[in-house]
Order: structure tokens, then sequence, then C-alpha cells
């Protein structure tokens, strides 16, 4: 488990929308299985399922924020995603562990240096057709995620 998210996170807080959580792991001598919820830990009930995996070195994922939330969790690897609100900025180091990064519908992402095999797991609340791409954060998107909470 991280210490405490500072340690994750390289500014002092995350943007409104984004939720750096816990995903629980039963261990025991055959393995570990990991179960992703609604509730515990994905505020939303997941539409979509994709894996982002083999990113070149050097190349950049994202850079856009979307009309639907996601649930980003690294089954392998490492990358650093920045995200943003409209008005704070962060930069968070993500690893294969027991976190996982939600993101609200609005927040713009980046994702950069992927780890050599890194293999990101990423639930979303909506299909691809449904979703809206945007090329920059969308805070009344953020704003009405945070009134529903």
């Amino acid at each position: 488990m991280l210490s405490p998210l500072s340690a994750a996170v390289r500014t002092a807080q995350l943007p409104a929308g984004v939720e750096l959580v816990s995903v629980a792991s039963c261990r025991d001598a055959r393995g570990s299985l990991v179960a992703l919820e609604r509730h515990s830990p994905m505020p939303f009930s997941p539409v979509r399922t994709f894996v982002i995996r083999d990113v070149p070195c050097g190349q950049v994922r994202a850079r856009h924020a979307l009309s639907c939330h996601e649930l980003l969790w690294l089954l392998t690897g490492s990358c650093v995603a920045t995200v943003h609100d409209g008005r704070t900025s962060s930069t968070i180091y993500l690893k294969a562990d027991a976190h996982a990064l939600v993101i609200a519908a609005g927040v713009w992402i980046e994702l950069a240096e992927f780890a050599r095999g890194t293999i990101l797991m990423v639930l979303a609340s909506k299909t691809y057709a449904e979703t809206e791409t945007f090329a920059e954060p969308q805070p009344a998107l953020i704003a009405a995620h945070a009134k529903r909470s």
C-alpha cells in the first residue's frame, strides 16, 4: 500500500473530480483476487472496459477531457497522469499496486512516461459512441458530478 497520498502526487492537491482510491485485494496461497464493484471503489457502474498497452517509449495518450467518468487501474507497470479541472493541475505517478485513479466527467487528463510492459485497464461510465471528447477541462461537467455525489 502507498504511504500517504502525498507520496503519489507531485503537487499539493488533487483537482476537483479526481480521487485516488484503494483497490482491495484478497491474497492467499493461490494468488490474489481483485474485485472492482460499484461504490467499492467505483462511484459509477461501468459500461465500457478497455486496455491500453504496448505504448512506445515517449508516446503520450489521452490529452483530453471526456463526458464520462473513468476508473484507471494499472495491472502492471507504471505511468504518469496529469489531471486538470480548469483551475488546479496535479501530476500523479501511477504504478501497479492497490490504488486506482477515478476521473470525473470533464476532467482533462494526459497519460505519459509509460514503463515498458505497462498494461492500463480503464472502466468508463458510457459507451464510446455516447462519449464526447473535449480539448480542455469542462468545469460545468465536474461541478454537475460533485452535486450528485
